[in-house]
């Protein structure tokens, strides 16, 4: 197994020398490892190569976001194995090493595998992602089951940085979308679920990033109205129901109404900022969609009668929150 280790990084030169080394320190050692910078105006190329010499293969390239430099990694890349990890976060020792052991535990069918995550620099974030989305009880290595469903729950037991990809099979799926600001890895994950079985390893072994002293970049768009946030969820769901494996299976349904819910959630933020022309346009998305004119008022109406109800409950609720569910809410507007 000759695996290609991919760091993209835009302004991490800080964080950026932890994730290479525990790239380097791996037992099943990388056959090379690979630092694309995005950009970047802090120096993280000067100090990379003067840290590392030519132990790291650096490219460089205008910014263009984290989608074109992992791709433009990956194409670089000579090994059979991708192992993806974004610069601010890290790998343990033996993750590749037990990945290895996982896949071949299969019998090398699985040409993705996982382990669970931790939440790096937050005493407040205790628990993994494992824990977080109720798979703490999985085996200590295994497959996941109907991976496409869980991603189109919210319940995925991973992130990208923990990934150990087969390259044929990722260039199947032609890479990852860089025309997507927001949940490129997401799209990737689901569309990578219909071309081969994910494997997975139990043991936290690759940790993210949580500090909450630094900024989180992107990850601070969740939980806000832009436009930014519907527009990529749009793109992603039009795709996705757009795949042959989609159409006509369990899965086109609720596409659609997740497609749909954007739709409304869009008009809803925009009718609040008073941008009239714009909501009117994302209802006529789903007028276009099928809805009758009289069911989507009807529809808009039932929306803001339950967020009202949300606001009025939590308004008054006095009982405290569960330190994990409120960690829970905070991992959910970060990601």
């Amino acid at each position: 197994m000759r695996v290609s280790a991919i760091i993209p990084t835009y302004n991490r030169r800080e964080q950026l020398f932890r994730a290479i080394d525990s790239a380097f320190e791996q037992t099943l050692p990388v056959a090379e490892v690979i630092v694309v910078d995005d950009g970047s105006t802090d120096g993280t190329a000067e100090a990379v190569e003067q840290c590392y010499g030519s132990r790291v293969r650096l490219f460089r390239q205008l910014n263009a976001g984290v989608s074109a430099a992992r791709n433009l990694g990956i194409r670089e890349s000579r090994g059979d194995w991708i192992g993806l990890l974004d610069s601010d976060d890290w790998w343990h020792p033996e993750k590749l090493q037990r990945q290895s052991e996982a896949i071949e535990s299969f019998g090398g069918a699985p040409d993705l595998c996982f382990t669970d995550n931790l939440y790096g620099g937050n005493p407040q974030m205790t628990f993994s992602r494992f824990e977080e989305v109720a798979f703490r009880d999985a085996a200590s290595m295994g497959i996941l089951n109907d991976t496409a469903w869980r991603i189109l729950a919210g319940q995925e037991p991973f992130f990208t940085s923990s990934f150990l990809i087969r390259r044929s099979t990722f260039d199947e799926i032609e890479g990852f979308d860089e025309m997507l600001t927001l949940r490129e890895d997401t799209d990737v994950a689901f569309r990578l679920s219909f071309k081969t079985q994910f494997c997975f390893v139990r043991e936290p072994l690759t940790e993210i990033d949580r500090t909450p002293s630094r900024s989180l970049g992107l990850c601070k768009l969740y939980g806000t109205r832009a436009d930014v946030v519907f527009d990529c969820s749009v793109r992603i769901y039009k795709k996705w129901l757009a795949m042959p494996e989609v159409a006509g299976s369990r899965y086109e349904a609720p596409l659609h109404d997740l497609l749909e819910d954007i739709y409304y959630a869009s008009a809803e933020s925009k009718f609040r900022e008073m941008r009239l022309k714009s909501a009117f346009s994302s209802l006529g998305r789903v007028r276009d969609m099928g809805t009758r004119p009289g069911q989507i008022a009807t529809t808009l109406v039932a929306r803001k009668m339950q967020k009202m109800k949300r606001n009025w409950a939590n308004r008054f609720r006095r009982a405290p929150m569960n330190p994990a569910d409120q960690s829970l809410v905070s991992v959910n507007q970060d990601q």
